[in-house]
């Protein structure tokens, strides 16, 4: 069971019938009756700070006396259920005097990390009772149990406890969290977008409106069956069933999707919608800029040459991927095409391009005001030519 960090607050209420005006809360004694009209009281218990409590017993009960006091406590326990993580919840437990002496109550012991605050010293006279209030705000999600102890002077029960126990929920789960963060989409298909609101804790909320930020995104809330909040262990909820919709052109994905509720405390939420619409053919590694679009080799030895590797993925074509005809400036450097991973049934088949300077090649600049180039031309539909840029210095 996971213990609750909770702040439980007690306040003691005294409500005397047919008694005259109660001794002054701030003069708490604990005194023994006096067996003759001449005896003096003992002197007053000591009070702790308010956010203490008394480890043992103050009360000294004189069991010989005639008139004594006794508890009554109608309940101990209280059954809060499901709370709301973040929320307080509360309850009075009622304590009667079905003695014949005045019943006299101080904060004991309490659990965990939990304090009980605002018990001050009362009487509570014969016939009379009083109400005690506990308060908590939960810390953790999960199952919890909390004890407070009240020492009285009842020489047949000299402390009794009070305490709450339930289970501690999310007031409000979304999914996705953080919106829908697509990634690279490689295709003009539509994109499903999927997610849900619901409650553990609410037994029923509306969604007012929802806005998309463009006519590119489209999404529906759709209640759950009382089948799915069966199984699913909550009281309300909604499905998001939606689209973005394809994109032809390669682009960054920039939506969002603002969804409001008639909740007071969560109005409404924002799902930022994020990803780049990529085209036919991406290329990866640490010399490939895609603004160019260049590759920039850097300075390369003459005398020893360098070989370089970069990653292409293409979307599947109705064959192989094969570069009919590649034309490069300066002419020495050499380029092949490697197939790594292929097939129809893939989202993205993978290739390397492998890039070669030959040991001896001629010593010269192709940079920014006279940059080399690879124009390639393929077998493939989508990209039938590449006319990519070169840097490179060979010295």
């Amino acid at each position: 069971m996971l213990a609750v960090i909770a702040t439980l607050i007690a306040c003691l209420a005294v409500f005397a019938w047919g008694v005259g005006q109660m001794p002054d809360v701030a003069k708490w004694t604990a005194q023994k009756p006096a067996a003759t009209g001449d005896k003096p009281a003992e002197p007053a218990t000591p009070v702790p700070p308010e956010h203490e409590h008394f480890p043992t017993n103050p009360f000294t009960p004189d069991k010989a006396a005639t008139n004594q006091p006794k508890v009554q406590l109608p309940e101990a326990q209280y059954e809060f259920g499901r709370m709301a993580l973040g929320k307080t919840g509360e309850h009075d437990f009622v304590v009667k005097n079905i003695g014949t002496a005045p019943l006299k109550l101080a904060k004991g012991p309490v659990q965990c990390k939990c304090t009980v605050s605002g018990l001050k010293e009362q009487e509570v006279p014969p016939g009379g009772e009083a109400m005690i209030h506990l308060a908590w705000t939960p810390k953790d999600i999960g199952p919890f149990a909390q004890v407070a102890t009240i020492w009285t002077n009842d020489p047949e029960q000299d402390h009794f406890t009070v305490g709450a126990s339930g289970t501690m929920y999310p007031e409000i789960q979304v999914k996705p969290d953080n919106g829908w963060a697509l990634g690279p989409i490689s295709n003009s298909n539509d994109v499903p977008l999927v997610g849900s609101l619901e409650s553990p804790v609410i037994e029923k909320f509306s969604i007012t409106k929802i806005e998309p930020s463009s006519d590119r995104v489209e999404l529906e809330a759709v209640p759950y069956t009382a089948e799915e909040l069966k199984e699913k262990d909550l009281l309300s909820g909604y499905h998001f069933l939606g689209r973005l919709k394809g994109i032809q052109n390669p682009s960054s994905i920039q939506e969002s999707i603002t969804v409001h509720t008639d909740l007071a405390d969560h109005p409404k939420y924002e799902f930022p919608i994020t990803g780049s619409r990529t085209g036919a053919v991406t290329i990866i590694g640490p010399t490939w800029f895609a603004g160019g679009p260049l590759i920039d080799l850097g300075t390369v030895s003459a005398e020893k040459g360098k070989e370089f590797k970069l990653t292409l993925m293409v979307n599947p074509g109705e064959e192989e991927l094969k570069f009919t005809d590649v034309k490069i400036n300066p002419g020495f450097v050499q380029m092949k095409l490697k197939p790594e991973q292929t097939g129809k049934e893939l989202s993205r088949e993978r290739y390397s391009l492998i890039i070669t300077v030959p040991p001896g090649s001629p010593k010269g600049n192709w940079i920014a005001s006279k940059p080399g180039q690879f124009l390639i031309k393929t077998n493939h539909a989508q990209i039938p030519e590449l006319d990519i840029k070169l840097h490179l210095n060979v010295e």
